[in-house]
Parts: C-alpha cells; structure tokens; sequence
C-alpha cells in the first residue's frame, strides 16, 4: 500500500498547544501497532478544537517512526472509499500487499458520505495486522450510520479522546504572549477554542487596551477560511437565511429570522432546524427560543461577506421589527445605526438612550452618537437633544479611556449658556473627574472648589460634594475631611437609592488619606456590604464605586476583600468596554496580590496596568504602576534590579504638582534606591516625597509605614535621636489608626533599632509582629519579621529557636519564589552558624578538601541555592546533589546547611583541583 505524503504541521500561527496527553495517547497505539496489534483513536471535537492540525502532527510523528501513513478527510468521499476498499479487499488482489504496522487517518468523518459505512464497519471489525485507525469528528454532526459503524468494533483496542478548548495558559501559549490578564481576556472571548483563539491574535498581540475592544477589523486568513469552507457546503437557502440573520450579535427568534429571510414560519423552521444541525447555530437554553451563532468569529465571518447595501437593508428591517415588538431600545440601537436611519430625531433619541444605558459597550455608544451628531450639525449648542447628545459622548468618551477628547468637549460644554445651574455643575463634576483620572487631582480640586457652595439642587451638590472629597483626598486638600462629613449630610437629606452608599464609600476612601476622626473600619463593613448588594448594571453605572472601595480596602488592610472588588470591577469594565478605570484596578490588583506574596501576579498585572496607562497617555499612573511592580521586582530579584525600573517612575513626576500618584512612586524610588546601598541623602530625599515632616503627601493609613521607614534610614545614619523621633511619630499613627499591618511595622522598625542594644526585646517585638504579618496575610513582611527575630535570638544564644524562625522564612521564600529572601534567610543561617561555634576539628586543623564539583555545590547551597537550583547551576540531575550533599556533610563534619555556610565563611575548606 502506498503511503500519503502527511501533511504539513503548521505554520508559525498555529503551534499545537495542549495536546499532550493525545500524542502520549498516539504515541502508545502506534508502538502497538509495530508490534502487529491493531487499535483504533478516535478524536471528537467541536469545531476550531485544532482535530485536523493534531491529525497533521500525528502524520509527521508516524513519518518519523517510518510508519507508513494513508489519510483522507471526510468530504473526498471517493479517497475514504478507494483507502478502505484497499483494506478489506483479499490479499490477492491488493495493489501492494499490506505488512508490518500502518496508520490510517480519516478526518472529519461526519462529512463522509454514507457509502463508506460497509467499509469501515468491516475495516474496524476485521483489521489488517499493525493498522492504526485514526479518526476525527464533530460529535454535533456525527450521522447515525458512522456512529453504528464504529459501533461494532470487536478486534480493534478502541479508546476515545474529546479536544477540550485551551486553558487561559495554553491561550497564551498559542498566541506568544505571557500568561496574564490579555490571555485571561481572550480565553473568555474565545471559549479557549484554537480556532478562535487566532482570530483575537492581532488585537491580542496589540496589547491590553485593545484585548477590550474584542475582534479586530481584520480576521485572520486561516480562521475565515474555516468559517466560510462550513458556510459553502450549505444549501443555497439556508445560505441565505444564515446571511440574513448574521446582523443578529445578540441572537435572534424564529420570527425575526423569517422577516428577515422573507421566509414563512414553515419554511424558517426547517432552515434553522438545518443550521442548528450544521452546528452554525445553537439554541441558546436560558434564552428559548433565541438563536445564536456558535461563536461570534462565525457571525463575524459571513456578516462580513455580505454587501454593504444588503446589510443596510437587514438592519433597518430588523430595527423596525424589533422596535414594533417593544424591545428595549439597547436591542434595536446597533440596528438603527447600521441602518442609516440616524436621520430621524427619533431614531437620534433612542440612540443616546441606548448610548446612556449602562450595558452598552462604550466604543458602541460612541460609534451610535458620531451617526447622531452628523444629524444635528446645525444645532444650536443649548438646543436640549445636542445638549443631552454632547454629555453621552463625553461619558462614552471617558469610559473608552479617550481622556482628552472628553475634556475638550466637556470644557466646550463648561462654556456655554446651559439651561439651570443643575446642568454647570453636572458639567463642571465630569470635568473634574477627567483630570483626576488623568492624575491631575490637583486641577480638579482647583475647579470644584470655588463652586462648592453653588446654588444648585440638592443632587448636583452632592455629586460636586463626592467628586471634591475624592480630588481633595488624592491631592492632599486641607479640608476634605469637612467635604466626606457632609457628604453623608447631603446624602440623609436626599434619601436617594444609591446616595447613601456612594458617601459610605467615599468617606472610607477619604478615611484611608486623611484623619476623619470616624472609625474607618466600621464606615468599610458598611460600604463593602451596600455595595455587595448592587447589581451589576448599577455599579457599571457608577464605575468609581467599586474602584473608590477596593483602594481604601487595601489601604485599611483588608486585602482580600479589596482583592475581590478589584475582580468585579474589572468584569464589569471589560463587559462595558470602560477602559478609564482599567490601569487604576490593575494597579491596585498589582499592589494587593505582591502584599498577599503571589508575586507572578503581582508582576503580571503590574506589566499590564503600565501598557494600559501608556496607551491612555496618563503618566503618573503609569509612574504608579511601574512603582508598585518594582516592589513585585524587588521581591524577585533584589532591590538593585528594582531600583532601575522603580527610578524610572519618576522622572517626570518633578514637572506636574504634587499629587498621591507621584509621591507612592518617589516613596518607593527612594525606598528601594537605600535597600540597594546607596544610603546617601536617603532620609532627606523620602521626607521631601513624603511632604514634610507632617507627612502630608502620606495617605494616613500609610504614615506609620513611612515614618517607621524614615527612623531606620536616620538610624542607619548614625542619628539616633532623630531615628527615636520618627519612631515616636510613627508608633502615633499606627496607633490612631488601630490597623494591624501599620503597627505590626512599627515593631519590626523598633526591633531593628534595638536589635544591638536590647535583643531579647528585638526578638519579643519581631516575633508580635510576625504573628500579626501571618495573621492578615502578609507573607513577605512575615518572612522579614521573622529574620530579624531569628538575628537577636541568635544574639542571645537561643540556638532552636532561631532555627526554628529561620525555618519558617524560608518556607515563606520557597512559597512566594523569592530568591533574595532566600538569601537574606542564608545570611542569618551563616551567621547563626558562625556565632555558635560550630565547627568539626578536621576544619580547626585545615585539613578540610572537597572535590570541584562538590566545592561549587557546596558554596552554591550555602549561598541559598535549593538542591534543584544548585543542579541546574552545575549542569547534574537533583540526585547527584543529593549524593555530593551526603558526602560533603560526612567530609566536614557538618549537620545543616547553615552550618555549611559558616563553615565555608572561616576559609577552613579548600578544594584539591578538577573534579
């Protein structure tokens, strides 16, 4: 039998990704099948699941094995039937007579015509000698007759394998990009499916801005190919109804595909009952009887074939349809603009109130108003629908992250002659949002504060009254404490639904920046549960909400609760397309998750809030997001790689007016610059970043951190009064504050300060302090605390405990992978070791010699080298470690590898030459 030449496996766009366990699966029948045992795989996949590109992989595997290979696909019916004929024909009269192991694909075997039943029923119950029988299809579409055909194996090993789609890993794999939130993002676009996968590719590789916008303008080749090879083996009418009702994006019913097919109800029925059975529609259960596409990449495809005239006409016909039915006009808007009929005022007003709701995606609501606006060009600018026109679009416009453009037309708006004082502040409250998500709060505090006192309706004062509480907090405003306290005055005074939860949540966020001198703890549990209780289209609404929430829950050191909210907000704005939020909620995520010790996260999402903030041009976030991961950084591979990235956050910050954006990055600038060694000036440099010696520029559920920084920068200058000051001052806040984390700080500072003076002491503070650290999550900052417990016992000759400290931290480095707490945990295992004299007498008399090899694993595992990281240093399996450590502890006498290490440091070890 003559074999087929396999086929290609690929190009670069297409790497099989997730298949592992399929090609073990093959890999197994086929040595089986040298052996002379026939078997049979059976691959079931929906469609884009990668059946047909495992198939080529599996040729290419065979070829390798020098296993001849024979395939065919399921729509060359005549090849799948010439193949299995030549199986089961007599040997006799076989072209070439059939010995030793073979492999026969056969892929989409739904699509083979009924003719070949006979033939592979007896091929799968009389199987040559060695044959390997592969076959591929789409469960959905498996005819009867092929099911009953395999069915009757007897003499075949028969095993079956579903393709599941990709996980959000295998996403990323497939795409090229690292495993974070853009993967994330196209795994819940794409269902993880391969084929739709790539479709998102371009846009994913765009970044995380444009992983928002869903597909791109252009799909690839290979995907439309797909798509259009299922549309073209249709009937001409069900082509047609197919094409008709691909203006649908949120499915459609029975009655609106006939209309627009000009079917009758019959006639619609059996053609979509012919497409469902095709597999390019699904019934979509929670929503009987609505119809969807399988995916949108296939709605996509064959809307994009039709004619611009054509789809024209299909949508004003479905917006008519609709509009009469009394959907709500969020259904028919998509309809009424792709249909031209934005000349009609009353088309222009359902638009903007399609564009207004809350559900809509904001790049869909600025596509609707542009139509809108060419409708009144001539309108005058206080003409009420270009007035409620102009405030939709600068919404839309700042939700899709277009900052700029929203100022510009808000202070066009500002300008004009608008109907009631209602309308100026409304004007002047979206104007000072925009500058504060620009990082300007600054500015926005600077326009809300002459109009605080306005005689405007009780509702635009409190709005004005959230935003200037908000912009005060963020740029440090003398009296945004006064703003918060009557908030919640205003709010009583309105007994509006919502009011009251939005002055819970901003008086929590003002309570985390400044001292409002009302139990913030208890103001949080009351704004976290209110808002719990909102709907998603509410808080979509009223985005800041939850991002307002998250932030002062990580402030006030409720991180995982913060963590939670950060998700939800995130959800909510990838579903609404608002990308102005994004970068902030990914900042916040960066901070909590390096907090918790998920460092990968904490990096990842870092990365991401940076891109987002640079493709929306606001600088100090992302001076902000390059700070916070250059803390993940620091964690991962030392203060001196971090210092780079984080002094990078600032270098602009010095030409814009100080705000809390700036001053969290030159905080951390400065941090990290004095962990790395440069100690010079590093006490004068963070007070400046920190506002003074009252801290101002200092979030008040930070200034305990801070100022417990500042007494150890004095005290490592040799200051000691000054270093007892800051201590003094920050020992003040943790205690006005009462939070746990902020005096847990506190402690650990004092310990260090009196680590040389009172160990015993340092050892009682840092070992508070490491419980507190455990008790709310904060595993790096335990790890810290424990090491300096475990350095003044070790001062006080309390041997086990130390090691018992020690021990802890670096299960804590093992858990977050932080190589540098490692290290730091082997310094102070050295100089435990080193203190407590521990030596064998063959190291007294220099007599100690180890071999080359076992002297770089020796120093590489004193250094705080695992035994995996060690192997891979010195190019040997983990058990050869294992084995140079067995010798290397019998040689010296040694028992621990902090005693290793110490060992080592007295140079009473040598090495006798090559290994």
């Amino acid at each position: 039998m003559t074999g087929v030449e396999p086929a290609s496996s690929g190009g670069p766009l297409e790497p099989l990704v997730g298949r592992n366990c399929a090609l073990d699966l093959f890999d197994r029948a086929l040595c089986a099948a040298r052996a002379g045992q026939p078997s049979m795989l059976e691959f079931a996949a929906d469609p884009g699941c990668g059946k047909t590109r495992l198939l080529r992989e599996l040729a290419v595997r065979a070829g390798q094995a020098a296993v001849p290979v024979l395939a065919a696909a399921g729509r060359d019916g005549d090849r799948m039937r010439r193949l299995l004929t030549s199986l089961v024909a007599p040997a006799a009269h076989r072209a070439e007579p059939v010995s030793g192991a073979s492999v026969l694909l056969l892929d989409d075997l739904h699509l083979a015509p009924p003719a070949v039943a006979a033939l592979l029923a007896r091929v799968a119950q009389a199987p040559p000698a060695g044959l390997l029988l592969v076959v591929a299809y789409r469960p959905r579409q498996m005819p009867g007759w092929a099911t009953a055909a395999l069915g009757g194996v007897v003499q075949l090993n028969r095993r079956t394998f579903t393709l599941s789609p990709l996980d959000p890993a295998g996403v990323a794999a497939l795409l090229g990009l690292p495993d974070g939130r853009a993967g994330q993002r196209v795994h819940r676009l794409s269902g993880g499916v391969p084929r739709y996968v790539l479709a998102y590719r371009p846009e994913a590789l765009d970044g995380a801005v444009a992983a928002l916008r869903g597909l791109p303008a252009e799909l690839p080749f290979e995907v439309t190919a797909a798509v259009q090879l299922d549309v073209d083996a249709l009937e001409v009418d069900q082509r047609q109804m197919l094409e008709a009702v691909s203006v649908c994006a949120e499915g459609f019913e029975p009655t609106l595909a006939g209309a627009l097919a000009h079917r009758d109800p019959a006639a619609t029925s059996d053609l979509l009952d012919g497409l469902v059975a095709a597999d390019l529609l699904r019934t979509d259960p929670a929503l009987a009887p609505t119809l969807r596409f399988r995916h949108e990449v296939d709605r996509a495809v064959v809307y994009r074939s039709l004619s611009p005239g054509r789809r024209r006409r299909l949508h004003a016909v479905a917006a008519d349809i609709l509009r009469d039915l009394g959907h709500p006009v969020t259904r028919y808007a998509e309809h009424l603009s792709a249909g031209g009929q934005c000349t009609d005022p009353a088309a222009a007003d359902a638009l903007i109130e399609a564009a207004e709701s809350p559900r809509t995606p904001r790049p869909d609501a600025i596509r609707w108003l542009t139509g809108v606006r060419r409708l009144l060009p001539d309108a005058g600018s206080t003409d009420p629908r270009r007035v409620r026109l102009d405030f939709a679009t600068a919404d839309a416009l700042v939700g899709a992250g277009r900052l700029r453009q929203a100022r510009t037309l808000l202070q066009d708006l500002s300008r004009r002659a608008l109907p009631g004082e209602d309308q100026r502040v409304r004007a002047l409250v979206a104007r000072a949002r925009v500058e504060r998500l620009l990082g300007r709060p600054f500015d926005a505090y600077a326009l809300l504060l002459p109009h605080l006192d306005a005689p405007a309706g009780a509702r635009a004062r409190f709005d004005l009254t959230a935003e200037a509480a908000v912009a005060g907090a963020l740029c440090g405003a003398a009296g945004v404490a006064q703003h918060a306290c009557e908030l919640g005055r205003l709010a009583d005074k309105l007994d509006e639904p919502g009011c009251g939860t939005t002055a819970a949540v901003v008086r929590c966020f003002v309570a985390a920046h400044v001292d409002c001198g009302f139990p913030a703890e208890e103001a949080l549990g009351r704004a976290s549960s209110e808002v719990d209780a909102l709907a998603d289209d509410e808080l979509a609404r009223h985005p800041d909400l939850l991002a307002l929430l998250a932030w002062a829950e990580h402030l006030l050191e409720r991180d995982r609760s913060a963590l939670h909210h950060l998700d939800r907000a995130l959800e909510i704005c990838c579903r609404a397309g608002l990308v102005a939020l994004t970068p902030w909620l990914l900042i916040g995520r960066c901070a909590v998750t390096c907090r918790l010790g998920s460092l990968d996260r904490a990096l990842s999402e870092g990365e991401d809030a940076e891109e987002v903030a640079v493709a929306m041009g606001v600088e100090p976030l992302v001076g902000l997001a390059r700070a916070h991961r250059a803390i993940a950084v620091a964690w991962r591979r030392g203060p001196a790689a971090a210092r780079q990235l984080a002094e990078t956050a600032v270098l602009d910050a010095a030409t814009r007016r100080p705000n809390w954006y700036d001053g969290v990055s030159q905080r951390v600038a400065v941090r990290l610059r004095f962990l790395a060694g440069d100690r010079v000036g590093a006490a004068p440099a963070l007070l400046r970043a920190c506002g003074g010696v009252e801290l101002g520029q200092v979030e008040a559920a930070g200034r305990a951190c801070w100022a417990s920084s500042l007494a150890e920068m004095t005290h490592r200058a040799g200051r000691r009064d000054e270093a007892l000051h800051w201590l003094a001052v920050a020992g003040r806040h943790a205690q006005r504050l009462r939070l746990r984390g902020q005096s847990a700080m506190v402690r650990v500072s004092r310990a260090r300060l009196t680590l040389d003076t009172d160990p015993r002491g340092a050892a009682e503070l840092a070992g508070a302090a490491a419980d507190s650290f455990a008790d709310i999550g904060w595993r790096l900052d335990e790890a810290s605390a424990r090491l300096v417990r475990a350095r003044a016992l070790c001062d006080v000759r309390e041997w086990t405990a130390a090691e018992v400290e020690l021990a802890e931290a670096r299960r804590i480095a093992d858990l977050v992978g932080s190589p540098p707490l490692r290290r730091a945990v082997a310094g102070v295992q050295s100089r435990a070791a080193g203190a407590a004299g521990r030596r064998p007498d063959s190291a007294a008399r220099g007599e100690l010699t180890l071999t080359r090899r076992e002297w770089d694993i020796a120093r590489l595992v004193a250094a705080g080298a695992s035994n995996a990281e060690a192997a891979e240093q010195v190019y040997v399996t983990v058990k050869t470690v294992e084995a140079h450590l067995t010798r290397i502890f019998r040689k010296t006498g040694v028992s621990s590898r902090a005693a290793l290490a110490a060992l080592l440091a007295t140079g009473a070890v040598n090495y006798r030459g090559p290994a």
